[in-house]
C-alpha cells in the first residue's frame, strides 16, 4: 500500500483553461436541460469562473 503524502501543487495555466473549459460545458448543459432561468445560471457560470481564477491568482494547491 503505497502511504506516500500527495504534494498539491498550483494549478497550472492549461488546467485552469481546461477547468474554465469544463464550467463553461457544464452550464451550457444545465441550461438546456433545466426549467430555472438561464440568466440564474448564467450569473452561477461567471461566480464559478470567477473563483477558479482567484483561486489561480493566488496560487492556491490544486
Amino acid at each position: 500500500m503505497n502511504t506516500d503524502q500527495i504534494k498539491l501543487e498550483p494549478m497550472t495555466e492549461d488546467q485552469l483553461e481546461f477547468i474554465k473549459n469544463e464550467i463553461k460545458r457544464t452550464y451550457l448543459f444545465l441550461i438546456g436541460h433545466t426549467v430555472h432561468d438561464p440568466q440564474v445560471i448564467e450569473v452561477m457560470k461567471l461566480s464559478a469562473l470567477a473563483d477558479v481564477q482567484r483561486r489561480y491568482e493566488a496560487g492556491e494547491p490544486w
